[in-house]
């Protein structure tokens, strides 16, 4: 899948340390192991397959590199974006803005 995509300041710079980025897949683990359907579990995996793609980044210098199984996750983030300009779900807004802002 070849998209081109800009991510906001939420995945670039705030959530960009190597330990945030294993807490964020732990997370995710967690969330997965409490699905109660397997479109929950889909929707689970390719997020914590993101948080992978994270991890790698980091090693790499970079926000985000594309991973097996991420494309739910990637999906859901772009529809987000186009929503109201941050990747992270509603609940996470500040005043229904993106906390990178």
């Amino acid at each position: 899948m070849s998209f081109k995509f800009h991510f906001c300041g939420c995945v670039r710079n705030e959530r960009g340390d190597f330990a945030q980025r294993l807490s964020d897949i732990w997370d995710e683990m967690i969330e997965l192991v409490e699905v109660k359907s397997v479109a929950d579990f889909w929707d689970e995996f390719s997020d914590i397959m993101f948080g992978m793609g994270r991890l790698v980044g980091y090693f790499k210098g970079l926000p985000y590199v594309r991973f097996w199984g991420d494309n739910s996750c990637i999906e859901k983030k772009m529809q987000r974006m186009r929503e109201y300009g941050c990747t992270r779900s509603k609940r996470h807004l500040r005043c229904g803005m993106c906390p990178s802002k």
